[in-house]
């Protein structure tokens, strides 16, 4: 298995980093660079990669337009980096249909795990996007706790919760919890039931409204 990547971004030393951490991987293959939305279009329907990694700040073409082009002519699955980082923009780039979005702040091995697990057809959000739905959420919300749905979560799917909360895979979720990745699948399907949520961030900001997360969850990766 190997997942073809492309990068469209416009700033050079960006595409530098990511090709040499794309070249360290032996189940990647960075299939081609582009610096602006024309060059990428004709890139990505040219090489049809798995991933596009895609800057939100084209000096033609707008991120935003770009990824809904992509993903309404391709199979090309997309993870925004941006340096955005408003709820608005991160709003409009998942409503365009974008796969996953990253700050260009974050690790390049994170971007790695989220190219994989995107590729895999699941799910894989920055751990500094995450904070950020968190924080604004709590702001502007109460605690509800068991008032909104007649299911509450069991204690596994609260586990699991934190820990989709905190940026894991499902693929880490299983090995930090010692469940197969179809009981993760499995509980993760019954958490946005009972939640009411369409997605993960979306299930995220509704757990942290109805009081089942804190503001700023800890990653217990960081604890070892």
């Amino acid at each position: 298995m190997t997942i073809r990547v492309v990068v469209i971004e416009d700033q050079e030393l960006c595409r530098l980093g990511i090709r040499t951490a794309i070249a360290q991987e032996s189940d990647m293959e960075l299939c081609g660079e582009a610096s602006c939305g024309l060059e990428g279009l004709e890139l990505v329907n040219s090489t049809n990669p798995d991933i596009v990694l895609l800057d939100i700040g084209l000096p033609d073409i707008n991120g935003l337009e770009m990824t809904t082009r992509i993903k309404k002519d391709t199979l090309s699955k997309v993870i925004i980096l941006s340096a955005y980082s408003s709820q608005n923009m991160i709003n409009e780039a998942f409503a365009c249909g974008a796969d996953s979005y990253f700050l260009k702040t974050t690790k390049i091995e994170s971007i790695k795990n989220a190219i994989r697990s995107i590729y895999q057809n699941e799910e894989y959000l920055d751990q500094a996007i995450i904070k950020r739905f968190l924080e604004l959420n709590h702001r502007q919300t109460t605690k509800i706790k068991g008032k909104r749905y007649n299911e509450l979560p069991t204690t596994q799917e609260i586990e699991i919760l934190k820990l989709i909360a905190c940026g894991y895979s499902n693929k880490e979720i299983a090995n930090q919890l010692f469940i197969s990745i179809s009981t993760v699948k499995s509980h993760t399907g019954n958490l946005f039931l009972k939640l009411g949520a369409r997605d993960r961030v979306n299930a995220i900001i509704k757990a942290q409204s109805f009081g089942y997360l804190e503001p700023s969850p800890q990653d217990w990766r960081a604890t070892g």
